[in-house]
């Protein structure tokens, strides 16, 4: 079996941005002293991204349901992140 190489790639870059995201949430604690709650959501969504991808490696097929909720909790996730983000930005900024 062939194995898409767009399914490669987003499984990658998916582990790779959760790796990201923790390491900005031990960033800002160390230097700001504050933890931030949009960088553990980002990290969760980023992490359902890539597990679907990886369950798409393993051989799962696209179409199946709970592959589909897996997707679709990472976009929740990742725009509930952006939106953390910005009322976050807007608290600091006052």
């Amino acid at each position: 079996m062939q194995i898409p190489v767009e399914y490669l790639v987003n499984c990658g870059f998916g582990w790779f941005i959760v790796v990201l995201a923790i390491a900005g949430y031990f960033l800002t604690l160390a230097r700001m002293r504050e933890r931030w709650t949009f960088w553990i959501v980002l990290a969760g969504g980023w992490a359902f991204f890539a597990v679907a991808n990886t369950l798409l490696i393993s051989g799962v097929p696209a179409g199946v349901p709970y592959l589909v909720a897996i997707w679709l909790s990472s976009y929740i996730l990742v725009a509930a992140s952006l939106a953390l983000l910005f009322i976050k930005l807007t608290k600091v900024k006052q």
